[in-house]
């Protein structure tokens, strides 16, 4: 009891300042507790996220660590100089490459080919792709690279082509494109007639319904002499040579390749095959003073005469005919070194004057019809 008297004596003794730093004291006593028991929530909450996550710091060593491998694996290929780098990928290009060749030469794509003819107007196309040689078990790779061979092949084999050429096309298509011979005469034989090509070998027997409107006939079976004549006719002028009908070789003692031109303007020509281009070409200057039906002797000299003057010689003015144009022959091959032509125009009018003289004594013919024309090819 006399404790508690003391404590309210105490009481009522505190003074006003007193009580107010008593309140202060139980407020910051409060507060304290308060902060206190908040700081342990807070320390079990971050304790608590902290176990449910992984720790950053070790994230971060982590990804470091994989930078620091790609750096050094980097490291590693820029050491690789660039010129080694180019020479394997090449020699990786190469080896597939032969891989794939290799397989294609094994698989039958490799000798599938396409072979076509184009230009042929005479020439068959199946004797032309006989005639390159090209087999079904060559490469394609093969004909390939021998497509100048091929060509030259085919002109050599095949008589029509002139020229022929040969093109590729992908993946497996050739094509032999062909220019022709052109046709310059027609050999009249037994079975037909015969084309004669500008090389001057035949081609084959042509049926008359396919025979154009205006051709040369050959009446000659030498081949030899056929290729000379050819070459000779390839040298005239195109005017001269659509005149010409018909070709005969005619043959003498004197001239063995002498010839008998008929034209289709109802003349004929005399020539040796050896002078045919030197004096054929003289005919389209005195054609316009001969009359129809004339012939133009140029075996030796040129002049002209007609059939009725020659089925009026007998056989007695024939022979010396022919003595004379022996002794001609004759006189001409002695006379090498001289002036051919003089001699030749001085022979042919002696010839012309006998002749015109015995004709007019003997039958005594109208004028126009048996007088001989002479003409020299040096006076042209």
């Amino acid at each position: 009891m006399a404790k508690k008297d003391q404590e309210s004596q105490e009481k009522q003794v505190l003074t006003e300042w007193q009580k107010r730093n008593l309140e202060f004291l139980r407020k910051k006593e409060t507060k304290d507790s308060e902060e206190f028991a908040n700081g342990k929530v807070v320390h079990s909450q971050e304790a608590t996220s902290n176990e449910s996550q992984p720790p950053v710091k070790k994230k971060v060593k982590k990804k470091k660590k994989t930078k620091r491998k790609k750096r050094k694996k980097g490291n590693t290929t820029s050491n690789i100089p660039i010129a080694q780098q180019n020479l394997a990928g090449l020699v990786i290009f190469i080896a597939a490459l032969l891989i794939v060749f290799s397989l294609f030469f094994i698989s039958p794509w490799s000798k599938q080919k396409v072979l076509t003819v184009s230009g042929t107007k005479n020439a068959l196309p199946e004797d032309v792709k006989v005639a390159s040689g090209i087999l079904d078990t060559d490469y394609i790779t093969h004909v390939f690279f021998n497509q100048g061979k091929v060509a030259s092949t085919v002109e050599k084999t095949n008589v029509w082509v002139k020229k022929a050429t040969v093109t590729y096309s992908f993946p497996n298509q050739f094509n032999i494109a062909v220019k022709e011979y052109p046709i310059v005469a027609y050999r009249q034989t037994t079975n037909g007639y015969v084309s004669i090509l500008q090389s001057g070998k035949t081609g084959g027997t042509v049926s008359t319904s396919n025979l154009p409107d205006k051709f040369i006939t050959l009446k000659m079976d030498d081949e030899k002499k056929i290729e000379e004549l050819v070459k000779e006719l390839n040298k005239l002028d195109t005017k001269i040579k659509n005149n010409i009908q018909i070709i005969n070789l005619t043959p003498t003692k004197a001239t063995s390749d002498l010839l008998t031109i008929e034209l289709y303007d109802g003349n004929s020509i005399r020539v040796p095959l050896s002078q045919l281009t030197v004096k054929l070409p003289y005919y389209e200057k005195i054609k316009s003073q001969l009359s129809d039906g004339s012939i133009v002797d140029m075996e030796v000299g040129l002049y002209t005469t007609t059939p009725e003057v020659e089925s009026s010689k007998t056989d007695g003015d024939k022979k010396k005919d022919k003595d004379k144009t022996d002794k001609k022959e004759e006189n001409a091959t002695s006379e090498e070194g001289q002036d051919t032509t003089t001699s030749t125009e001085q022979h042919s009018e002696e010839e012309t004057i006998s002749e015109n003289s015995g004709i007019q004594t003997e039958e005594n013919p109208p004028v126009g019809q048996e007088t001989t024309h002479r003409t020299s090819p040096a006076q042209g």
